[in-house]
């Protein structure tokens, strides 16, 4: 088993990944199939490389001194496919190995032979002896597509006869002599097939199984449906069986589906011009791809040749070429944009001009498709198994479910809805559709409760396959056997009850209780280790000074445990800004909507429990009214402030000054009564740790006064 809990989800190891070089001789451009779904369309007999231009290759990389070398490389047969010429093969082998024993080159000792084949000569004298030659040295995998009917579907001979049965009597014999990995490719006219093809492949024996839909503009209108279906059956097979630690399938990804961060801007999926691909006349390429037998639309793109060797200028774009460049708006805003793989040899093909910075998105909405598939699986094998998804996404959407009416207060904004005669309640068929939204937009759902948490008893089946998040009254922590996420929500009634061994606790406590919130933490800091503070009915008549003594106090606290344990108790609103480097504040209606009890969407529970407008029914809800408003980027007062930590919630905002965008003073000033806690507390906790975010000493306590101070403001009000 992998240290992770499951293999499913993970990738197999790689020969010296990133750390070897590759070389790729085009052997052939002959193959004795005709695959349907090949990208290599221009398939020849006669074209086929002789021993003196490989020989040419191999010493123009040995003897060149100005060409970066890693101490590793990669030997990478193809075709065509390339055992037709294992003779040739074996030739270039020898060669390679002699002529670098002979300079003494790191190389000899550190090489691998890699080959794909179909699998049709596998057994043959020729191959076999090639094989025992090599053996410890080569990997060869065989291309296998499942199912019988899968395989002679796509996998033909050019007289249209199904490969399968010839293919299949080779593959014990392959199993004997290499760890089983295959490639399997899907295609529209075969995704029905892929969950039965997977599982065809593991019970062969083939543990590891490569697998991809193809990136050419061939899927139909409902093939993602298909796509994501047979994945999440197959997800359901791997579960129930207990198979998530006996195989692989790279179909699942713990790294997929989050959005970009600034560092994979840098970098993009595919290594063309990181490598080396000999073409059978002498023409070298960035990477097999771009010789001319697998481009429809463009001639080969040549870099270089065994004559003249590398045309380096010619290499440099490859060097160049990053997601930040490649990409449109919408790949590198996608929600979901990691793991999106493409080929740059297809893309360069398909692009409008001789480009390699044109990504092609044929495959955009098979991504999406199985980023839904793998958010079931790993969201139920959480659920069901307790093995969590250990790679962390960066994810931005939520979806709020309030439940009912009487839903526990878990932000600024004071829920009264418990006096409520009638109070509304979520149907079992509403939730059912706020899910399946949800995992449509890949937006976390967030079920806020009241003190009645029985509402999902009866959707438990389907709540397995989704990974959410639970907002629970303390008062109800003993009727969580269901729940595995959860934050519990204390208030100065139930702060002494039963946290079940929780770590993360909300306290609410309302702005006239302010001065008992040492003893709240007195009471809650020896069982947590984070705790979120709400301050309720907060408004212009809040005691800013009473609450920076509390504070004063909490920070005495949380020194005092760091010296005698040496652990940080989080208390959001002291420690926060100590790791924040940029406005984390309320995402309503930015990153987050809110489905309420009446079957429409709204900004955040606030503009529900209130009366305000709603923004449409759900299916509506991207469209927000001068949603940009929302964002941080149109918030004025924030844009000049560093107080990151601070809620800014939208609906005091537009509450109190009639804009979301725009804080009024006692917000602003409560904030800033933290940073200057935050501030004296950072000075004690250096001792200690390292602050990621070291605040600066500043001398005003509203950001309106640095735009009255600038001469930026020319009204009325007097703030200084």
């Amino acid at each position: 088993m992998d240290k992770k809990g499951y293999l499913v989800g993970t990738q197999s190891e790689v020969w010296k990944l990133g750390a070897a070089q590759q070389v790729t001789f085009i052997v052939t451009a002959d193959c004795n199939l005709r695959c349907k779904y090949c990208y290599i369309t221009h398939k020849s007999g006669g074209n086929r490389m002789n021993f003196e231009t490989a020989k040419k290759f191999i010493d123009y990389i040995l003897d060149n001194t100005t060409m970066k070398k890693q101490d590793a490389v990669v030997l990478d047969f193809i075709g065509g496919e390339p055992l037709l010429e294992v003779d040739l093969i074996d030739q270039i082998c020898d060669y390679f190995k002699l002529e670098t024993f002979k300079r003494g080159m790191s190389w000899y000792w550190n090489y691998r032979i890699n080959t794909c084949t179909n699998g049709v000569n596998y057994s043959d004298v020729k191959v076999q002896n090639f094989i025992k030659k090599n053996y410890g040295k080569i990997y060869i995998s065989i291309t296998l597509d499942g199912t019988k009917e899968k395989h002679d579907m796509q996998r033909v001979f050019p007289n249209g006869e199904g490969s399968y049965d010839i293919i299949r009597k080779n593959v014990d014999l392959w199993l004997k002599q290499f760890i089983g990995n295959t490639k399997v490719t899907f295609a529209s006219d075969d995704l029905s097939l892929l969950k039965d093809s997977i599982i065809q492949l593991w019970n062969d024996g083939i543990k590891d199984v490569s697998a991809n839909v193809v990136f050419e503009d061939v899927w139909k209108e409902g093939d993602d449906k298909i796509f994501e279906d047979q994945l999440k059956a197959l997800a359901d097979y791997i579960i129930d069986n207990d198979l998530h630690n006996k195989y692989r399938c790279t179909l699942f990804s713990d790294s997929i589906g989050g959005s970009y961060a600034e560092d994979d801007m840098l970098s993009t999926s595919c290594g063309a011009g990181k490598m080396m691909a000999l073409g059978p006349t002498g023409d070298i390429y960035p990477c097999m791809r771009y010789y001319d037998y697998s481009l429809n639309n463009k001639e080969g793109l040549v870099i270089g040749n065994i004559e003249d060797g590398i045309d380096f200028d010619k290499v440099r774009p490859f060097e160049t070429v990053m997601y930040k460049y490649q990409s449109d708006s919408e790949c590198l805003n996608c929600e979901v944009a990691t793991g999106c793989a493409f080929c740059q040899g297809f893309n360069y093909d398909e692009a409008d001009t001789h480009t390699n910075f044109q990504r092609a998105k044929y495959i955009c909405k098979m991504h999406k498709a199985r980023v839904r598939a793998n958010n079931y699986y790993f969201a139920k094998l959480y659920n069901v198994k307790g093995i969590k998804r250990q790679f962390t996404l960066i994810q931005k959407k939520s979806m709020i479910f309030l439940l009912d009416d009487s839903y526990t207060t878990f932000c600024s904004h004071y829920n009264n809805a418990n006096s409520n005669v009638e109070n509304k309640a979520m149907s079992v068929e509403m939730i059912r559709e706020g899910i399946r939204y949800a995992a449509e937009t890949f937006r976390k759902p967030i079920f806020i409760h009241s003190n009645d948490i029985s509402i999902l008893d009866s959707l438990q089946e389907e709540l397995c396959g989704v990974e959410a998040l639970h907002i629970i009254p303390a008062s109800c922590s003993q009727s969580l056997a269901h729940i595995r996420d959860y934050i519990l929500v204390v208030d100065i009634s139930s702060v002494d009850s039963d946290l079940r061994n929780s770590k993360n606790v909300l306290l609410n406590i309302k702005a006239e209780e302010i001065m008992e919130l040492p003893n709240l933490m007195d009471a809650l800091l020896p069982r947590v280790d984070r705790i979120n503070i709400n301050i309720l009915n907060l408004d212009k008549n809040f005691d800013l000074n009473a609450y920076e003594t509390c504070l004063t106090e909490i920070s005495k606290k949380i020194v005092s445990i760091v010296e005698k344990e040496g652990v940080l108790k989080e208390v959001s609103v002291l420690t926060d800004i100590l790791f924040m480097h940029k406005h984390g504040g309320c995402k309503a209606g930015e990153d987050s909507i809110t489905y309420a009890p009446d079957g429409m969407s709204y900004i955040c529970p606030a503009f529900y429990s209130e009366g305000k407008e709603p923004i449409g029914k759900l299916y509506n809800s991207a469209d927000i009214k001068n949603g940009h408003l929302l964002t941080a980027d149109f918030a004025p007062l924030c844009k000049t402030c560093d107080a990151y930590h601070c809620e800014n919630c939208k609906f005091i905002n537009q509450k109190s000054t009639g804009e979301v965008n725009v804080s009024p003073a006692f917000q602003c000033k409560k904030a800033h009564v933290e940073r200057k806690c935050s501030y004296l507390l950072q000075k004690e906790l250096q001792k200690h740790f390292e602050i990621q975010n070291v605040l600066a000493e500043i001398d005003y306590d509203d950001p309106y006064k640095v735009l009255s101070v600038s001469g930026k403001n020319m009204g009325f009000y007097n703030c200084l």
